[in-house]
């Protein structure tokens, strides 16, 4: 029976995720595919044989002192293209239009978050059997994973893919053994050459096996992620000079919000904050008290494990509320924190699980219900995107994100009721 939901999990998310018949043609999103085309078919990352790339040359792309084009991006997401972008590359010398590269990234991307609903599943069947299902619709479907992952290959779709891969084996019976804990720390390495914030996760992992001293364990940790790491690092110093900065070296690291304004935008901003967007993780915190308290064998064995990842997220929001940009460039609701939703939706199944009577649960079942349709008018509300971010585009660091005004859920529900009408959405 479980397969049998995996398989319907993955198809039906392809299926829903590609319904709106475009890619997100963000700019974050344009070099990953072509970085791939050029590992397949000349073993290296050189973008220059590309020369509809060159626009982007100072932004996403650096030119290296010997002339050559890399993106600026780690190389994680591109690696998983790669079996994606072979076939094409078998056929012909030249990659595909730039729109025909966008819808493959996409294909990707979805891919890979339709996979990471998949073992989401499967790890939450583990560790509570009965709310399974409206975790897993909350993740694939009230998140960021479905209105920014799964719309184009992003560094966020893969990353969290490989979060998932390394929650399925730590949720194994056999977790420490070497094959399992040695497949964890390759899930983790990986994780980190996708999308290096994800090191704080690896982090917390390795801080649970010292814990409860499993060394073995540990040490298959340590010997299944020393290689994507080693790469990472060898590649940035290779190429930008700084073994952990890469190609983020150049950013101002000096400059930071308030930390008011950083957390509070993720958080809670009207047109960016988490709890806004997936207000259905309202319920986490009632999950972390289960966590705390519960006498079950299972969720007990797993308990140092889903705080130091806990942790590991608020680390990681605490992280994105520094960042010179906290907001994330053009983007729908909170993008930054999409690798903490593995473990965020996991703490709401946690809670939505120890809710007993009919009216509590249908209360949050309605919240579930008003994630998606947020993410929903955000895929499909797609029509008043561009006019909203320029509108919100000020150097006020984000601070407009908080009005009440001309929100961006508003804007996109706007957009998308237009749509449905035949008419042009309403200008501002």
């Amino acid at each position: 029976m479980v397969r049998k939901d995996v398989a319907a999990i993955i198809l039906g998310l392809l299926v829903i995720y590609h319904v709106n018949g475009r890619p997100h043609p963000e700019v974050d999103v344009v070099a990953a595919p072509y970085t791939a085309w050029s590992l397949v078919r000349s073993g290296w990352l050189d973008l220059r044989p590309y020369p509809e790339l060159k626009r982007y040359v100072s932004t996403i792309i650096r030119e290296l002192p010997d002339g050559s084009w890399v993106s600026m991006r780690p190389p994680g997401a591109a690696l998983v293209a790669a079996p994606f972008v072979a076939p094409f590359v078998l056929l012909r010398e030249r990659p595909l239009r730039d729109i025909d590269m966008l819808h493959l990234g996409k294909l990707v991307a979805a891919v890979c978050v339709a996979s990471a609903a998949a073992l989401f599943f499967i790890v939450s069947k583990r560790l509570m059997l009965t709310p399974a299902w409206p975790a897993t619709v909350l993740f694939a479907l009230g998140t960021t994973l479905y209105s920014v992952a799964s719309q184009a290959l992003w560094m966020h779709g893969p990353a969290t893919f490989w979060l998932c891969c390394a929650l399925f084996f730590l949720t194994r019976d056999d977790a420490d053994s070497g094959m399992c804990s040695s497949a964890t720390g390759l899930a983790l390495g990986l994780a980190i050459l996708t999308r290096p914030s994800t090191a704080l996760f690896a982090l917390g992992t390795g801080i649970t096996f010292i814990i409860q001293r499993r060394w073995r364990g540990l040490t298959g940790l340590i010997l299944g992620g020393a290689v994507p790491l080693a790469f990472l690092v060898g590649l940035n110093t290779l190429q930008f000079g700084h073994p952990l900065l890469g190609g983020y070296v150049t950013d101002n690291w000096k400059e930071s919000p308030p930390l008011w304004v950083g957390l509070g935008g993720l958080l809670i901003a009207p047109s960016r904050g988490l709890l806004v967007y997936s207000p259905a993780l309202l319920l986490a915190p009632l999950g972390v008290r289960v966590l705390l308290t519960s006498r079950d064998d299972r969720l007990n064995s797993m308990r140092v494990l889903l705080l130091a990842w806990l942790l590991a997220s608020a680390a990681t929001v605490l992280f994105y509320a520094r960042w010179h940009d906290w907001r994330g460039g053009w983007t729908y609701g909170p993008r930054f924190l999409t690798e903490t939703m593995p473990v965020l939706c996991l703490l709401f199944g946690l809670g939505y699980a120890s809710l007993r009577a009919a009216w509590p649960r249908r209360i949050a079942l309605g919240l579930i219900s008003l994630s998606v349709a947020i993410h929903f008018v955000g895929v499909f509300g797609y029509s008043g995107y561009g006019a909203w971010q320029r509108r919100h585009e000020l150097p006020d660091q984000g601070r407009n994100l908080f009005s009440l005004e001309d929100t961006q859920i508003e804007a996109h529900t706007r957009a998308l009721l237009s749509k449905l009408a035949g008419t042009n959405p309403r200008r501002r």
